[in-house]
């Protein structure tokens, strides 16, 4: 009754297959699953206790991320503070450059008005030695201006020795006055020019002194923002790893639980159904382990090669076209699509998998019709063959690393 209610998805035969949720399909007496030989290395469905030690290591991971990002988010912080402090400066730099670019035209105004007060200065002095020359020669020996030429102190001694008032009146006053003036002016700018001078480079190199140093500083916390974003984004794939691998473990472990159910319940169907009658694949009718090991070697053998979508072979492959193609090696003609290789030989435990077996995955893994992938089991703790999606290469991966294993399957032509 049971199975008469059972369609099978792919052409409508009854099957008790779709009835085992995951498609776990075990003997249908204790003697045949003893006669099966468990080969060395064969995974275990995932305890309890792995599944908790996963998700401890999600949440783990989770706090350590979450750390990181409190420190990216200080150090971009930091970042923005120096950024702002750095326009700042630089804003000031570029103040000093225009006062300095104004002091150097004042510089180069003052350096035109010292030149010309020197000129009026030397010229000023030519007339004050002509003076004195005149008066040597119209006085026959040296006037009093002759005697300031000579003094030491020069106009200002004169003066105190003979009086302001007899100093102008003997030796022209215009010409004394002048030459004294322009003494006077040729100092003040010549103090003036280097005064603008000492400033126009003081102002500048500290201001160029503050932009290095923030540029400075703004360069390290790039860096170190860099860093930190580097490290956090490394905590977000680990983390993203853990959860995968942790629901990896669980929904493997639902799929065990799920056939043993499915187990019991095709036995007690196959009891319903009366003596002799079991499902289309009988548990012996799977290939031999040396055909698995066939088509797992030269599943081996394809390492590196490219997926492409229904591809199969020589030089490129999808899922489906790899497994169609290596146990077409080893003498089993399988379909190429994950949905007929489903059905094309018994299902499986994972306790009893042996090399060769095809390892099947699903977006529901309670639901047969939700299958979307299939790889090659190859042992050694759980590993296989696959090749994964468009822009990947045929490669050894974990048997719970894609997520979403439904069950297995030994092909029988």
């Amino acid at each position: 009754m049971i199975e008469g209610k059972v369609r099978n998805r792919f052409g409508g035969r009854t099957s008790l297959r779709v009835v085992v949720g995951c498609g776990l399909l075990v003997a249908l007496s204790p003697s045949a699953a003893q006669a099966r030989p468990r080969l060395e290395g064969n995974p275990r469905p995932p305890s309890q206790a792995q599944i908790n030690a996963a998700e401890n290591q999600v949440r783990q991971h989770q706090a350590a991320l979450g750390a990181e990002q409190g420190r990216l988010s200080a150090a971009n912080a930091m970042l923005t503070r120096l950024q702002t402090q750095a326009e700042v400066l630089i804003e000031r730099y570029d103040q000093s450059q225009v006062n300095e670019q104004r002091a150097a035209s004042a510089y180069k105004v003052t350096e035109a008005r010292l030149r010309q007060a020197e000129r009026q200065q030397a010229a000023s002095r030519l007339r004050v030695a002509r003076l004195a020359a005149q008066q040597f020669e119209s006085g026959g020996g040296f006037s009093p201006v002759t005697a300031m030429l000579g003094d030491a102190d020069g106009l200002q001694a004169y003066l105190r020795q003979v009086g302001m008032g007899q100093a102008l009146a003997q030796s022209g006053t215009e010409v004394l006055a002048a030459n004294q003036a322009n003494d006077a002016v040729a100092k003040v700018f010549r103090t003036q020019a280097h005064k603008l001078l000492v400033a126009k480079q003081a102002d500048l190199k500290a201001a160029n002194t503050l932009k290095v140093a923030i540029q400075a500083a703004v360069s390290r916390q790039q860096t170190f923002v860099k860093l930190t974003k580097g490290k956090r984004n490394k905590l977000a794939g680990e983390l993203a790893t853990a959860q995968s691998t942790a629901s990896s473990l669980k929904a493997a472990r639902q799929a065990s639980l799920a056939a043993q159910a499915a187990a019991r319940a095709a036995a007690a169907a196959g009891n319903l159904q009366g003596p002799g009658q079991v499902p289309a694949w009988a548990w012996g009718s799977g290939a031999s382990a040396s055909q698995g090991d066939i088509a797992a070697n030269w599943a081996l053998s394809q390492l590196g090669k490219p997926y492409q979508w229904g591809g199969a072979g020589p030089g490129s492959y999808d899922c489906s076209g790899l497994a169609m193609v290596a146990w077409a090696h080893a003498g089993v003609q399988i379909a190429h699509w994950t949905g007929y290789q489903w059905d094309s030989g018994p299902h499986v435990p994972v306790s009893q998998l042996q090399r060769g077996d095809l390892l099947f995955y699903a977006t529901n893994t309670s639901d047969p019709n939700t299958i979307h992938h299939v790889a090659i089991y190859i042992g050694n703790g759980g590993m296989m063959v696959n090749a994964p999606y468009t822009g990947a290469f045929v490669r050894i991966d974990g048997m719970y690393e894609p997520g979403g294993f439904i069950g297995a399957v030994r092909p029988a032509g």
